[in-house]
């Protein structure tokens, strides 16, 4: 439905530059820090599939013999290779962009994970780094050699 107009046909370029546009405009007067194009479309479809490729591969592949590993990545190729013919790049150093967009996805979920009321280790002063105590046993636990 979002590719094509209401006669079945598709979208030409200056309908496309006009819905961001108005989209754009509306999240701006809701006051919305929200910006968007036709590329983050493209960007986004290469870093969510590759995501779940990736997830994908490593889940089946992990519990394969070398033998059932290489044929599993014959059957179904490299994660890599698939998002980079799927956005017509002719080298898949062109695709490697949207590794370092997992990776980035990555850390700021983790780092949405992390408790406001953890301590900031960069608070910590220097001179004080080493000098953790280790952590005592508690009652019933076995006695830790440190």
């Amino acid at each position: 439905m979002f590719w094509l107009g209401e006669r079945g046909m598709p979208l030409s370029l200056s309908t496309w530059k006009d819905m961001f546009t108005d989209a754009n405009r509306r999240c701006e007067e809701q006051g919305l820090d929200l910006h968007a194009h036709a590329h983050l479309l493209r960007h986004t479809f290469a870093v969510i599939t590759l995501e779940q490729l990736q997830r994908g591969h490593i889940a089946a592949l992990g519990d394969m013999n070398p033998a059932q590993r290489l044929h599993y990545q014959r059957i179904f190729g490299d994660p890599m290779d698939w998002v980079r013919r799927r956005l017509g790049h002719a080298s898949q150093l062109s695709t490697l962009i949207y590794l370092h967009a997992l990776q980035e996805l990555e850390m700021e979920t983790r780092m949405a994970l992390v408790p406001d009321t953890w301590e900031d280790p960069r608070d910590t002063p220097a001179a004080a780094l080493g000098d953790e105590k280790p952590p005592r046993d508690l009652p019933g636990e076995k006695e830790t050699t440190w």
